[in-house]
């Protein structure tokens, strides 16, 4: 039996953004632009009332949260690619009409359709987040087999679920 898509993937760092920003992309999104919004009322604050020392420190806040939320993706992806146990590993993906079949050196496992929780599609990745809690990405450029475009259509299909566009 011939699978339908092959791709070949190890973790990177631009992977494990797409997984961050797949899960966290919209929250993460909004509390910047709430942030930023805070810090643009502290500054209008501190120009109406004067600059007191109670102005600055409320735009001090502002400004830290906003520094803070604006690297959290950066953040969660650097955790994420540390908490990977297979970091060195090239796992090579085969995407079959009943299960994804998977190997690497080290281990071969099947998953089946079933146990996808939800596949986003990013610019350059697919994210695919499990029933049991765990997560990959596979990059686009990563496809050897099958036509990339057509990827979500079939992961539609075979798991009765939505991909969903990040």
């Amino acid at each position: 039996m011939e699978p339908k898509f092959v791709a070949r993937a190890k973790p990177t760092m631009e992977g494990m953004r797409a997984l961050v920003r797949a899960a966290y992309g919209r929250r993460l999104r909004s509390r910047v632009i709430a942030s930023a919004l805070v810090a643009a009322l502290a500054v209008g604050f501190l120009f109406w009332s004067g600059v007191k020392p109670f102005s600055l420190v409320i735009l001090a806040l502002a400004c830290a949260f906003l520094w803070f939320f604006a690297r959290a993706q950066g953040r969660m992806a650097q955790k994420l690619l540390a908490a990977s146990p297979n970091q060195a590993l090239e796992t090579e993906f085969r995407f079959m009409d009943d299960a994804l079949y998977t190997q690497n050196s080290e281990e071969a496992g099947k998953t089946e359709y079933s146990a996808i929780a939800r596949v986003w599609e990013t610019k350059d990745h697919f994210a695919f987040y499990m029933t049991n809690g765990s997560a990959f990405a596979i990059p686009k450029s990563g496809f050897a087999r099958g036509d990339v475009s057509r990827f979500g259509g079939f992961m539609q299909k075979v798991t009765g679920k939505e991909t969903v566009r990040a």
